[in-house]
């Protein structure tokens, strides 16, 4: 799926919130480090081990947010993107995204559903209790 498919016929406003802290787990505990100087481990794709980094070298392999490239707190367009994850189920979409902005150092957080998304998991759910529902009828008739 393109960036295009992601941000175009949205049928529900986007939830936006700022924080000073990442929503995802593993990167708050980074996060943490980083900001207090303690080492964190460095990315396998360039090495390994642990390093005392700055917030640039930190988020230095990230990439920008092309679609919404503005840190809702200062709304400077110098962010990156750390955290982007998207479910599509039968033509219904669903995704969040997170940037860190590199001047105030916030993390804008966006997200978005469609209002009638399910799962596979919810819709497989709801044809078995359909079905039940339509054949307790006949099993009370039976006995």
């Amino acid at each position: 799926m393109s960036l295009a498919d992601c941000t175009a016929n949205l049928r529900a406003p986007i939830v936006t919130r700022v924080a000073d802290k990442p929503t995802v787990k593993v990167h708050s505990v980074e996060w943490r480090k980083v900001q207090n100087g303690d080492p964190v481990e460095i990315n396998p794709s360039v090495g390994h081990g642990f390093r005392v980094m700055t917030v640039d070298e930190w988020s230095a392999r990230w990439k920008k947010n092309e679609a919404w490239p503005e840190c809702l707190q200062c709304g400077s367009k110098n962010t990156k993107e750390h955290h982007f994850t998207q479910t599509w189920c039968r033509g219904k979409k669903k995704w969040d995204s997170e940037c860190l902005c590199l001047d105030c150092h916030s993390f804008s957080y966006r997200s978005y559903c469609d209002p009638d998304f399910k799962t596979p998991e919810e819709y497989e759910k709801e044809r078995w209790q359909e079905m039940v529902k339509a054949e307790a009828p006949k099993a009370v008739a039976a006995n």
